[in-house]
């Protein structure tokens, strides 16, 4: 099961004892719905529980020393949270008329019962949700009251920017946001623990030349005036076509020419034209073969001095190819459209919620979506 699972997780102690260990999948560990198609039922189950299959998985398996399972599973719990910050959902189905007994009791809450696809029996649904265990930080625009939550994380890391800037750098940085300057804090519990300062304005020259984006497109909107092949693959390419299609018309022509019919005449004279031909050939190869053993030695000598001059000349060249070669000239595309980039200028986050610095993302890209 550890070989196929999505995630597991083994807590050990100081003394590297192993305490606990989970492990999760992304179907349910009953057969209550298909391992492919789940989404729909446990919806219908709970309509306010937003789970799909990026979102979401299964506990298939808790183990843990008595002592300490209910502290085990709530770190196994944090620690799954932290690792996967796209998950929101641990879902645990039991026979309805098992208990879920004193440990998992304490993390999981009961959704409803769903039947079973192969027999008939009634399976209890509990879940587990983020915001118990590792909570997704709120994120917002930045206001100069969040200085002095914000200072002691700056100077935690770094003094320079204080030293360059002034003791209040990070308050003139959030006073002169605009359309193109953004700065946003994630708060916990109305206190800012994080913060990222972002720019639109991109030096995206300097990038094109620096790096190849063409996959990204240049990291630019599409415009029709885009140049994204050289001219040489351009000419190729219609020549190549061009080619293709005249090669495709003379194979028509020929098929078309070969299907005329041959009159019985006109074989006849064809005939006696190629036995013409071939006596022909006979007889001169037979006068001129009392000459070529005569110039054969003349004519190798000559042979073997030019091919000697030749080589020559073709190993001086190779040499001067090696000693000097030429350097590619590799085509850049050029993008005429928009940037649809942001750099992130200043970034600094506690700690000890480092894990959650992705809950900033969804939210700076909302602030310069088109």
């Amino acid at each position: 099961m550890r070989e196929k699972a999505n995630l597991a997780v083994t807590l050990c102690n100081d003394k590297e004892e192993i305490m606990a260990q989970a492990t999760f999948l992304d179907y349910p560990n009953w057969n209550v719905a298909k391992q492919d198609d789940w989404v729909s039922v446990f919806r219908e189950l709970d309509s306010d529980i937003p789970c799909t299959p990026l979102n979401t998985l299964f506990m298939h398996l808790f183990v843990a020393v008595d002592e300490y399972s209910v502290g085990c599973c709530k770190e196994i719990l944090r620690t799954v949270y932290k690792a996967v910050p796209e998950l929101h959902f641990i879902f645990l189905i039991v026979p309805s008329y098992m208990s879920l007994g004193s440990t998992l009791i304490t993390v999981f809450d009961q959704v409803g019962n769903m039947p079973c696809l192969t027999y008939e029996e009634d399976f209890a649904v509990h879940v587990c949700h983020r915001h118990s265990h590792y909570p997704q930080l709120h994120v917002r625009k930045a206001r100069v009251e969040d200085h002095d939550d914000l200072m002691p994380i700056f100077m935690r890391y770094d003094t320079i920017l204080k030293e360059t800037y002034g003791e209040y750098f990070l308050a003139e940085l959030i006073e002169a946001q605009d359309e193109e300057n953004h700065a946003v804090v994630c708060e916990v519990e109305g206190t800012a623990v994080g913060f990222m300062s972002v720019c639109s304005r991109v030096n995206m020259q300097l990038l094109h030349e620096c790096f190849d984006l063409g996959p990204f497109h240049g990291l630019c909107f599409p415009h029709p005036d885009d140049v994204l092949e050289s001219p040489q693959e351009l000419s190729v390419r219609r020549s190549q076509d061009a080619e293709l299609r005249s090669s495709s018309q003379g194979s028509q022509k020929i098929v078309e020419e070969s299907q005329e019919p041959v009159s019985p005449d006109t074989m006849e004279n064809i005939q006696g034209n190629i036995a013409r031909e071939a006596a022909s050939e006979e007889a001169l190869t037979a006068v001129q073969s009392g000459n070529v053993s005569e110039s054969e030695d003349i004519e190798k000598l000559s042979d073997i001095s030019t091919g000697y001059a030749q080589d020559h000349h073709v190993s001086s060249r190779s040499l001067a190819s090696l000693i000097l070669p030429e350097e590619p000239v590799h085509f850049r595309p050029i993008y005429r459209g928009a940037s649809a980039a942001f750099c992130i200028q200043l970034f600094c986050i506690d700690e000890k919620y480092e894990a959650r610095s992705l809950d900033f993302m969804n939210f700076v890209f909302s602030l310069f979506s088109v």
